[in-house]
């Protein structure tokens, strides 16, 4: 009920389109209530007149009038049923769209909550949740949302006011009959008690299990190249398989337990049918209570009383679905962010650049520190690069600086403001960041470049992408820089994915640099071509850099080395190359590696000069 509250919650915008359309349900549901009485009402004239007829009671000469009031009377019934029915039918079409309309917008309206909560919710979130299941919450179980304002908030109300005026028009024709139909309706609820819950949970389960149908959908499809790759189609055919199979047998749980709820609701009904039966009958045959009119008519209202609560029973019966769709969505509204603003935050206007780090640890789950005992202070304009082996906590340590994560001990300082005190907007705008993999989006080159300042000119476009050495292959394009670059970029290389993102930087003119990787998509020649766009990029701003390529580091201004979370060690290259540290250590192995690199490069081209030299002489035999 709580939950099913704080959906109507969103509707209230909407309140006197609801009462609009709700005065529309109670107009035609009301009228549509009349027309049994008027059956009745007919039966009995046309019973009483033919049985005046078959005991003699009426002349000869006065039948034939009697059957033309009878005629008469049957036609004014008739029409008033007629008007009744139009009536309904006038009402319902404003009725539909209007609650059409508010289910739409409430649907739009949760969804944007829905999303706007996802940008606030911190990095934390989307690592522990799969984005096929993010996905899910927000597109499918939203839209379950739509039924209950559409529709069965409607059928809701409908069968009320049903159940209400049935249940007066009852005893208005006869307080026994009456109570006796009412005294069934406990075992309506009971019978639904004994099985909510099932319902509830098995609701529950397919509703999850169709969410990781989503998950694996959705990680097959961007995973495509791989599947192929290593020939795992049928595996993953398999694998899905066997996902669609464990939803069929939760739906057929859902299912059994909503058939036994319904057939327990029809036996009552029916058992009850024929109890009124029975009873009604009797008084019309032996005491005279009733008529055979009346009879007929609260037959049809008895079937207006039941007809309801079988109906909200059904409603019940889906909103158990419902409401696990509900859960999931309020459990990602009601996760707070891990990174929380300050409530009067420091704004920046302008940030020098000094960033320090004092005393920091980090972990991604308790007791795993991450990165342990941190301290450093990179100085406005300074170029700092992080090297050490994989995993040693490089890229960790970058992302405290935008504040994606917190430290969970120490500081992280810019500019002597702690980041916990400054606004994470201000913070971020005077950032940019060129991963290893970064990310474009669906649209056109112009609008990927322009992502991080959508109000920079076409020149000041043209010149961040001629500065990442961009433009000529954008100019290749047919369209230029209109050109679409498909979901994520994937109508573009690598490299020329990493010119993009890089040109995004350019544009956006930070004040703080953060480079992870950011020509490791590139051959050697582009990042020669590269390198002193960057180079002139990072002047006057404090940049940190990653690179396991240490060509891209050795002109740093500080060098910090990483091990197992911790700064082993700290200088330029020239001190550190011979210090015998892990410094030392990389630079001897990759400089073993491109010797051997080297080693096959050479032997490749003597090889392809010797074949050269035996095809030639073999074409001066022939």
């Amino acid at each position: 009920m709580v939950l099913l509250l704080r959906i109507l919650v969103f509707a209230q915008r909407y309140r006197w389109l609801l009462a609009w359309a709700l005065l529309l349900v109670f107009v035609g549901t009301t009228m549509g209530m009349l027309v049994p009485h008027l059956v009745g009402t007919l039966v009995d004239h046309i019973a009483g007149l033919e049985r005046l007829a078959e005991m003699g009671k009426l002349p000869p000469t006065q039948i034939e009038t009697y059957r033309d009031n009878a005629w008469h009377f049957l036609l004014l019934v008739s029409g008033a049923i007629a008007g009744v029915h139009l009536l309904a039918a006038l009402t319902s079409y404003p009725r539909e769209m209007t609650l059409l309309f508010v289910g739409n917008r409430v649907i739009f309206d949760i969804r944007r909550r829905l999303f706007r909560h996802l940008q606030r919710l911190s990095m934390r979130y989307f690592e522990t949740h799969p984005h096929g299941q993010i996905m899910s919450r927000v597109l499918y179980d939203v839209e379950a949302v739509q039924a209950i304002v559409s529709t069965q908030l409607v059928e809701i109300i409908t069968n009320i006011i049903t159940l209400a005026v049935a249940m007066t028009i009852l005893f208005l024709y006869s307080p026994r009959l009456a109570a006796l139909a009412v005294a069934v309706l406990p075992l309506y609820v009971l019978n639904f008690m004994v099985v909510r819950r099932r319902i509830r949970h098995a609701a529950a389960e397919a509703r999850e299990q169709y969410s990781q149908i989503y998950i694996s959908l959705s990680e097959s499809i961007s995973g495509i190249k791989i599947i192929k790759s290593f020939t795992r189609e049928t595996s993953e055919v398999r694998s899905f398989s066997r996902e669609v199979r464990e939803s069929i047998g939760m739906n057929m749980r859902l299912g059994h337990w909503r058939t036994v709820l319904s057939i327990g609701a029809n036996l009552i009904t029916q058992g009850a049918n024929v109890g009124i039966l029975l009873y009604g009958g009797y008084m019309v045959l032996f005491t005279g209570e009733m008529t055979m009119g009346q009879l007929v008519a609260f037959r049809v209202y008895q079937g207006m009383l039941y007809q309801p609560v079988m109906m909200l029973v059904n409603i019940n019966n889906q909103l158990q679905t419902v409401l696990a769709a509900i859960e999931r969505i309020f459990e990602t509204l009601d996760t707070s962010p891990d990174i929380e603003e300050h409530k009067v935050p420091v704004k920046f206007d302008y940030i020098e650049g000094r960033v320090e780090m004092e005393k920091v640890d980090f972990y991604y789950e308790p007791g795993e520190l991450v990165l342990e005992d941190i301290n450093f202070i990179a100085e406005p304009g300074t170029v700092n690069a992080l090297v050490g082996p994989s995993g040693s906590g490089k890229s960790t340590l970058i992302h405290l600086i935008p504040r994606f994560y917190d430290p969970v001990e120490g500081n992280v300082m810019l500019d002597g403001h702690n980041l916990r005190d400054v606004s994470i907007n201000s913070l971020r705008r005077n950032i940019a960041m060129v991963m290893q993999e970064d990310f474009l989006f669906s649209g056109t080159l112009r609008e990927n470049i322009k992502y991080g300042r959508p109000e920079a000119t076409d020149e000041e476009v043209l010149q961040a992408a001629m500065a990442a050495n961009a433009h000529d292959f954008i100019m290749s394009f047919p369209d230029g820089y209109e050109s679409l670059v498909g979901e994520r970029g994937t109508r573009l290389s690598g490299g020329q994915r990493q010119r993009i993102s890089i040109a995004r930087a350019i544009l956006r003119n930070p004040r703080i640099l953060i480079l992870d990787e950011a020509t490791s998509a590139l051959d050697s020649e582009s990042e020669a071509q590269i390198q002193d766009a960057l180079e002139l990029l990072m002047q006057n701003r404090t940049t940190f850099t990653i690179a396991h390529r240490l060509s891209t580091v050795m002109n740093a201004d500080v060098i910090l080395v990483l091990d197992q979370g911790r700064i082993v060690e700290r200088g330029t290259h020239a001190e550190l190359a011979t210090a015998n540290g892990v410094y030392q250590m990389l630079c001897e192995v990759q400089f073993s590696q491109a010797a051997e690199k080297m080693r096959e490069h050479e032997e490749g081209l003597r090889n392809k000069t010797e074949k050269g030299k035996r095809d030639k002489g073999r074409g001066k035999k022939e």
